[in-house]
């Protein structure tokens, strides 16, 4: 039976005050670095280790770079033995820095992964890779760069991919492979040269709910995010207080939004002065925002980032993600259910993104070190 079906016995609200209680306020935290076999270790310019997926084993998926700059996926176990891959038709030319290789993204509690790789032609395109290594390349029609997020237990994907013209737009993958595309209302649609991200979808759970977000055609490109039911019902929603000037709005291009299996989701708004926040919307349409301790007030600081800061919420509803300090460095925290934070920064760190949060309160993710090199983490408790 799958652990969130077991949970439905339970009385949520009363096991998850006890779990993550003892977790966060009782518990003296652990933090793991590891680097995959083969990552480069000497800046040059950009190169390590990117964890970016977790499963409930705490099995990790992610990226590396190695030395010639070329991408390579990882799965590591939950012993902490590393399995590395690349997608057939992966272009593996050392040197051009142009993303050449394999990007995983996210694991599924049966091993499943998705991700992209991106061929000679320098065009990416969508794979899920068996728990056995089999690999199945993928893209919407119309396609001309495919990128999964997100996969859920049964095998559903999603993610975004570009068109012709470089808009972007939302996509699902059903688990027997069918593709079903769409775009936000009134999303903008020009490309990100154009200032315009289009639509994204960035987490999908068991249900078959989809959780993103789109740029509207404003001028200002606004975020604005959406929930989708497996019927492909949608539901568009922004948070209170979010500004309407550019690139504000409920959410950021790249800030993924975390979904657990209840329908919780968190993510980050930007703020009429560009200061961003925190949020978690309830399945029921309840919204509640917060700001991590530490993080600053001015514009494109606070809880989030102006890219590329994404959030994690498990099935107890604790929330991992970023938050920028006064100098724009970004830290990541950990949220309790009840509200209470953690910093969670590794030792040696100088900008830390959290990625994952499973239901035993494992965070995963990565961090640069003084010498801007990246390596993984993996956050667990003593007990």
């Amino acid at each position: 039976m799958p652990r969130f079906l077991k949970l439905l016995r339970f009385p949520l609200p009363t096991l998850a005050a006890l779990f993550i209680a003892a977790t966060i306020q009782s518990a003296a935290q652990k933090i793991i670095s590891f680097d995959a076999p083969g990552a480069g270790t000497i800046a040059n310019p950009f190169v390590g280790t990117f964890p970016t997926g977790m499963n409930n084993e705490g099995a990790i998926a992610g990226a590396y770079i190695d030395a010639n700059q070329v991408y390579h996926g990882f799965l590591r176990t939950p012993k902490g033995n590393f399995v590395t891959f690349q997608a057939p038709g992966a272009d593996t030319t050392p040197g051009s820095f142009n993303g050449t290789g394999t990007y995983t993204m996210n694991v599924n509690d049966l091993g499943a992964i998705t991700g992209n790789y991106t061929d000679a032609q320098g065009i990416s395109h969508g794979f899920v890779r068996s728990p056995e290594g089999k690999f199945r390349s993928f893209d919407p029609v119309g396609s001309s760069s495919t990128f999964p997020i997100a996969i859920n237990l049964e095998g559903g994907i999603v993610g975004f991919y570009a068109d012709s013209n470089s808009a972007l737009h939302a996509f699902s993958r059903s688990p027997d492979g069918k593709l079903t595309t769409w775009s936000g209302p009134n999303s903008c649609t020009g490309n990100g040269a154009q200032g315009c991200f289009g639509s994204g979808a960035s987490n999908i759970n068991a249900f078959g709910v989809i959780a993103g977000g789109f740029e509207d055609n404003s001028g200002n490109f606004v975020h604005h995010n959406f929930v989708r039911d497996a019927r492909g019902n949608q539901i568009v929603f922004d948070i209170p207080g979010a500004g309407t000037g550019a690139y504000q709005g409920s959410g950021s291009p790249g800030c993924f939004l975390g979904l657990n299996q209840w329908g919780a989701i968190a993510g980050i708004y930007s703020d009429s002065n560009s200061v961003n926040h925190g949020f978690i919307r309830n399945p029921w349409g309840q919204i509640t925002t917060f700001d991590a301790p530490g993080a600053a007030t001015g514009a494109y600081q606070g809880t989030g980032c102006y890219s590329d800061c994404p959030v994690s919420i498990n099935d107890w509803g604790a929330v991992t993600g970023v938050y920028t300090d006064a100098n724009y460095a970004p830290h990541g925290y950990l949220r309790s259910p009840e509200g209470k934070f953690v910093t969670v920064d590794p030792t040696g760190s100088v900008a830390t993104w959290p990625y994952a949060i499973n239901d035993e309160g494992i965070i995963t993710g990565y961090y640069a070190d003084a010498n801007n090199v990246y390596h993984g983490f993996v956050r667990i408790t003593d007990h």
